[in-house]
């Protein structure tokens, strides 16, 4: 506020003015431009996205640096120390947010605000369609709705790219390109924190407008991920040097996630969707090497 009184020449009480103004009329858009994808409409191809037909995208939880007067600070002190809003992010394969719920503290786990999400007496509840999924990392729950990656299984991009080995069963195959197709949801909060400054340094408003101002930049990003693909690109570059997929933290465990009941039926769809994958692949193979 204080750069722009020196820049604009108004007095910081205009400057405030206006600027609820406009982020209240920026989030007066957040209906027409983040909703929950339509699932009777086909989602574009894409190679990663190929073994994953029913997947409407992908989730995760990003933590977003507040300032919280100092009787708060330990609930939003995140593990890294950090005093942080957990946001739960929502995207779909074109990097374009589809929910997002930020507000809670940076010591919440992700399974907690994702269950705050799906409660039935939200009038904003995240819904996922009969017969839809979303990938998800090891530290949510693998149950109807939600796809995660087998335990006890390399499933970090960046653990293949060290190991520089091919995949060997179907738990490590179906782990592999899962990471491929869930990475999207890391490299959107990159991006999205590389194009808003105001989402990287230490801010002077209350926290509910710091939170107001976090849905805000969600509905920038989609209204310019339709119109600067070219500028998205360039960022993307630095994004991807960045980008590390994150380690399942110690404590983020995924039976916290009680919203999603872990089902048999599940988890034989799980099991039976990675045997036909690497079936599939090793088939592929054999004829390559004919």
């Amino acid at each position: 506020m204080r750069i722009l009184r020196g820049t604009c020449k108004h007095s910081l009480d205009t400057i405030s003015r206006h600027f609820s103004s406009v982020l209240t009329t920026i989030l007066s858009l957040s209906g027409e431009f983040i909703k929950l994808p339509n699932p009777s409409i086909e989602p574009p191809d894409d190679y990663k996205w190929k073994w994953f037909g029913n997947a409407l995208g992908a989730l995760d939880g990003c933590h977003v640096d507040v300032s919280v007067v100092p009787s708060y600070q330990g609930r939003y002190r995140n593990r890294k120390q950090a005093i942080t809003t957990n946001m739960l992010g929502v995207v779909d394969r074109n990097m374009k947010f589809l929910y997002v719920l930020p507000g809670w503290e940076g010591s919440s786990s992700n399974s907690r605000v994702l269950r705050d999400a799906m409660r039935n007496n939200r009038q904003d509840a995240f819904v996922v369609p009969q017969g839809k999924y979303y990938l998800v990392d090891a530290g949510y729950t693998n149950g109807p709705g939600f796809l995660a990656p087998f335990q006890s299984t390399r499933c970090h991009l960046k653990e293949w790219v060290a190991s520089q080995q091919q995949p060997q069963t179907s738990k490590e195959l179906y782990n592999l390109r899962h990471s491929r197709a869930r990475n999207v949801v890391e490299r959107t909060f990159g991006l999205w924190k590389k194009k808003w400054a105001i989402l990287r340094v230490q801010s002077f408003f209350d926290i509910k407008d710091q939170i107001r101002i976090i849905n805000a930049c969600c509905v920038l990003h989609n209204f310019a991920r339709d119109r600067q693909h070219v500028m998205d690109d360039l960022l993307l570059l630095e994004v991807d040097h960045e980008v590390d997929d994150l380690e399942l933290e110690p404590g983020d465990d995924a039976n916290l996630n009680t919203s999603v009941e872990v089902t048999n039926e599940w988890t034989n769809f799980r099991q039976n969707f990675a045997d036909d994958m690497y079936a599939k692949y090793l088939v592929r193979h054999a004829k390559l090497e004919m």
